[in-house]
C-alpha cells in the first residue's frame, strides 16, 4: 500500500504489509500420552548425548562397553571351556551394579537438571501434559535406558550361554525360569535406582553437583548399610532389614533371593520383601519429585 504522497518530481513511495504469523496446526491432535511419549524420546536421547558433541557421549559409551565385557568374558570362557566356572547370573548382577549406578548418576541429571536451569518447566506444563505426565516420562526414560545395562547383558549372557549348549532349543526351555529372574531383576534394578537418582538430580539444576550428590549418596549409604549389618547380632530381629539401608546391599539381597542356590548368603527375607520395599522406594521418590515440581506449574 501507498505510504504517502511522494513530492513533485519524485517517484512515489511504496510499501507492502507481509503476515509474518505462525501458520495453524491443522493436523492431528494427538493428546497428553503422545506429548509424554515425545517427551521419553527427547530425554533419552538427551541422556545418551545424541545430536549432541562428541565429549557427551564418551561416559555412557564407556559405561556401556564396561557392561559388555562381563558377558564376553564369560562367553568366551565357557566356549573354549565348557567345564570351566565361570561366573553365574547373581554375580554378574552384582558385579554390574557398580556400572548401573554410575550409569544412573550420569543420565538422571541429564533428565531434569538441564529443565529447571533453562526455565522450560512452565512451558512444558503449559502444553498437554501435568506434572505427573513430566515426572513418569523422565522416570520412564531413566528406567528404559538403565535396562540397556542391568537387562540387556544379562539377557544376552543367557541367550549365548544356550546357544553353546549342544541343544540350543532345548536349553533355551530348560532355562527360562533364569530368564524371568533375569528380567525381574534388570527391570526392578532399573526403576529403583531411577528413581533414585532422579529424586536427587530434581533438588538442583546443576548437572555436576546432581552427580556428585548421588555417587556420595550410594558410597555414604553402602558403607553405613554394611558397617551397621555387621555390627548388629545376626539373631537380632531386625538385623535382615538392614539391608534397606543401602541401594547395594538391597541389590544383592534381591539378587540372592532370585537365586537361592548362589553363594550370596546375606539374609533370610523373602522374595516378596524385597520387591516390596523397592517398588515403596519408587513410590516414595515419586512423591517427593511429584512435590519438588508444584510451584513450577
Amino acid at each position: 500500500m501507498a505510504l504517502s504522497e511522494a513530492p513533485i518530481g519524485q517517484p512515489a513511495r511504496y510499501g507492502e504489509v507481509f503476515d509474518r504469523g505462525y501458520k495453524h496446526y491443522d493436523g492431528p491432535q494427538l493428546g497428553r500420552g503422545a506429548a509424554a511419549w515425545a517427551l521419553v524420546r527427547y530425554s533419552a536421547k538427551r541422556a545418551l548425548g545424541i545430536k549432541k558433541s562428541w565429549t557427551a557421549k564418551i561416559i555412557p559409551i564407556l559405561l556401556y562397553v564396561a557392561a559388555a565385557f562381563p558377558v564376553i568374558l564369560v562367553v568366551g570362557i565357557t566356549a573354549f571351556a565348557p567345564n570351566a566356572e565361570v561366573w553365574d547370573y547373581a554375580d554378574f548382577f552384582i558385579f554390574t551394579f557398580v556400572i548401573e549406578g554410575l550409569f544412573v548418576a550420569t543420565i538422571a541429571p541429564e533428565m531434569v537438571c538441564g529443565d529447571r536451569r533453562e526455565n522450560v518447566l512452565p512451558l512444558y506444563f503449559s502444553r498437554a501434559i501435568t506434572r505427573l505426565d513430566y515426572l513418569l516420562a523422565k522416570l520412564v526414560a531413566t528406567a528404559l535406558l538403565t535396562l540397556t545395562i542391568s537387562f540387556i547383558p544379562a539377557f544376552l549372557l543367557w541367550l549365548f550361554l544356550q546357544l553353546l549348549a549342544d541343544a540350543p532349543l532345548s536349553a533355551m526351555g530348560d532355562n527360562l525360569d533364569d530368564l524371568a529372574r533375569v528380567a525381574v531383576a534388570g527391570g526392578l534394578i532399573a526403576l529403583y535406582l531411577g528413581a533414585i537418582g532422579l529424586m536427587i538430580s530434581s533438588f538442583t539444576g546443576r548437572k555436576s553437583v546432581a552427580v556428585a550428590v548421588i555417587v556420595v549418596a550410594f558410597l555414604i549409604t553402602q558403607a553405613l548399610g554394611v558397617a551397621l549389618f555387621e555390627a548388629v547380632d545376626r539373631g537380632s530381629a531386625y538385623h535382615d532389614y538392614l539391608v534397606f539401608l543401602s541401594a547395594g546391599q538391597t541389590t544383592i539381597g534381591l539378587v540372592g533371593a532370585l537365586w537361592p542356590d548362589s553363594d550370596i548368603d546375606l539374609s533370610e527375607l523373602a522374595l516378596w520383601t524385597y520387591v516390596a520395599v523397592m517398588l515403596v522406594v519408587v513410590a516414595i521418590c515419586c512423591l517427593v519429585m511429584l512435590w519438588r515440581y508444584v510451584p513450577d506449574e
